[in-house]
């Protein structure tokens, strides 16, 4: 066995609430519910192999109100969703004065607005208190930043622009009327004023030059803030998915699908292509990096729920992308190796997404990589257990003994896809011997993970073939999903008892005592699972039990966290989880739609 390092994620002591918004070219990841200031923004870079972030001083944006010259104490701040994504801050001021701000990118553009609505004349004082730039991959690593203010000779709008070394930005920056701005140039601080008689706005560009910022805002302001509104809640109402039976989980759905569809994909700046990573917000610990089991099973089936076109082009490009380094734990933003360690399911992932896909649109170079994917794998092939081995687990742990249970099964349900395409591609050749290699698979389950532990037979965590093994149940890798991959039927015997013998008081990850009762892992051993109680909610045994503790994990304010505090539900570890969420999402449409949680059983979830 391998040196048993374990990363465990420090628990995190308050998590408090924030909203988020963006397009899939800018994010911006943090704005605070208590202040009303926005923390930073961020674009991808594959050219620096991580997400390049714009971060503020204590913040980027902050809003000030003023009657007059007199200015506005904020008396209290209620921050909400429209349409379970675009936020909306609520800023009761003193006088019985309410303003309400709606801070929404464009659909398709490099650009952002801040929308403003008062009941009274007002003026707004956007601050604009730009620090540095950062490149942002599982932490902020600061740059040498060169920030120089300027008009532009289009407008005469106020642009920055922000240059480095490898990094060239800049943002512009105009009103909607009533516009004004001053600058001061000790404290690289800009004020962006506009007058508030009931409506106006502000407009926020990015591109990679002060002409291309200036450019991209006269754009945004001949489209005008109205349409740009309208465009973006026109298509997250196409989106939504409904499920009338229970509004609480068709909001937990739908936040996590968005956030999931905002914030583990996005464009690269550099080249305009896809990019997909663990996430786009500074909150997750592991942010801009890339993950193949994260994206591939957890992130593009929620993806897919929402643009089919977009779910096809990018599974191509990451195919290609990746394939390179087929199961290696973790990969830099352009497919380059970040964190070495072969993960057998991460390589099998790639088949799993397979079946995804139309064999019509599967051409030479999409074979070619799954075949540098299959190569790899094979490597891992054990001739007399007949079974594929692993370093790390799920969790991304050293395994204790190498043959994995659910990784040896869901590369059997991904080679069952894989020998369908070598035949429709007529390599019927190689389709005979992904055949036996699938037997084999079979037979060495059988043989070596498939025991009687006090008197009933069950499956084993893993197992080494010689006759050690270990009972574990890995969140990531929950054995729950044998019946999801197809490989049980949910009356099996021996699966029912595996489920019945971790979810009790034999296995130490279980809390009888606890209101949520998904489990923990030697990850995070005091807290449950947000990607175990994913794999529950998939799990038909556990399903309704599963979703009773999702209606009582608050977990990121409603996003899903790796862990969470076992009574309150509140996130504990990998908050800001943007292909965690996909894969909350894609488990409740999977359990309450596909599946058809039925009505009077959805009703009895309260109880």
């Amino acid at each position: 066995m391998a040196n048993k390092i374990i990363t465990k994620p420090k628990e995190i002591s308050e998590n408090p609430k924030v909203l988020y918004t963006g397009n899939h070219y800018i994010a911006i990841p943090i704005i605070d519910c208590k202040s009303g200031g926005v923390k930073s923004i961020n674009l991808l870079s594959s050219t620096n192999k991580a997400l390049v972030e714009v971060e503020g001083r204590k913040d980027l944006f902050y809003p000030k109100f003023y009657k007059g010259d007199k200015g506005l104490k904020i008396e209290k701040i209620e921050g909400e969703k429209e349409l379970f994504y675009s936020p909306r801050l609520i800023f009761h001021l003193e006088f019985n004065i309410k303003v309400v701000l709606k801070l929404y990118a464009d659909l398709c553009e490099k650009g952002f607005v801040f929308q403003f609505e008062s009941n009274e004349n007002i003026e707004v004082v956007l601050e604009f208190n730009v620090s540095q730039l950062n490149l942002l991959r599982f932490n902020s690593h600061p740059v040498k930043t060169d920030i120089e203010f300027m008009k532009d000779k289009w407008l005469s709008n106020p642009v920055v622009n922000l240059s480095s070394e490898k990094i060239s930005l800049a943002m512009g920056f105009g009103g909607e009327k009533d516009f004004t701005y001053k600058y001061d140039k000790v404290l690289k601080l800009a004020e962006l004023k506009v007058k508030c008689n009931r409506k106006n706005a502000i407009y926020v560009t990015v591109n990679s030059d002060p002409d291309g910022a200036s450019t991209t805002l006269i754009h945004l302001k001949r489209k005008g803030y109205h349409n740009i509104y309208n465009q973006l809640i026109s298509w997250l109402k196409e989106k939504i998915i409904s499920y009338s039976p229970d509004k609480q989980l068709e909001k937990v759905m739908n936040e996590n699908l968005f956030f999931n569809y905002f914030y583990a994909i996005g464009k690269d700046m550099d080249t305009d292509q896809y990019i997909a990573l663990t996430s786009r917000s500074p909150r997750y610990y592991v942010s801009g990096a890339f993950w193949e089991r994260d994206s591939f099973l957890w992130s593009f089936p929620a993806i897919k729920l929402i643009d089919y076109e977009l779910h096809r082009e990018l599974s191509r490009e990451m195919i290609i992308m990746h394939s390179k380094n087929p199961g290696d734990h973790a990969h830099y933003i352009d497919g380059t190796v970040l964190y070495p360690g072969f993960e057998l399911d991460e390589a099998a992932s790639y088949f799993i997404l397979l079946g995804e896909l139309e064999y019509n649109y599967i051409d030479d170079e999409i074979m070619r990589a799954f075949l540098k994917v299959w190569n790899s794998i094979e490597k891992r092939y054990d001739e007399e257990t007949r079974l594929y081995s692993t370093f790390l687990l799920p969790s991304d742990d050293p395994a204790e003994y190498p043959f994995v249970t659910i990784n040896n099964v869901i590369l059997h349900r991904g080679l069952l896809n894989y020998k369908k395409l070598l035949e429709f591609k007529g390599e019927y050749e190689k389709g005979e011997f992904i055949s036996r290699r699938i037997e084999g698979i079979e037979l060495g389950i059988k043989r070596h993970l498939l025991k009687k532990v006090k008197g009933k037979k069950m499956f084993l965590w893993s197992a080494d073939g010689k006759g050690n093994f270990r009972l574990y149940n890995d969140p990531p890798g929950n054995l729950g999903l044998l019946c999801y991959y197809n490989y049980v039927d949910k009356d099996d015997k021996a699966f029912v008892n595996t489920i019945n013998y971790y979810y009790s008081t034999k296995y130490k990850y279980f809390f009888e005592d606890a209101k949520i009762q998904e489990l923990a892992c030697d990850h995070h051993p005091n807290t449950p699972s947000g990607l175990g109680l994913c794999g529950s909610i998939l799990n038909p045994i556990k399903r309704k039990e599963a979703l009773r503790w999702l209606k009582h994990a608050r977990m990121d304010n409603g996003l899903l966290s790796e862990s969470y505090d076992k009574n309150t539900g509140e996130g504990k570890t990998g908050v800001g989880f943007a292909t965690g969420s996909g894969y909350l999402a894609f488990a409740l449409y999977y359990a309450l739609i596909k599946e058809g949680l039925s009505e009077s059983s959805s009703s009895s979830l309260d109880q």
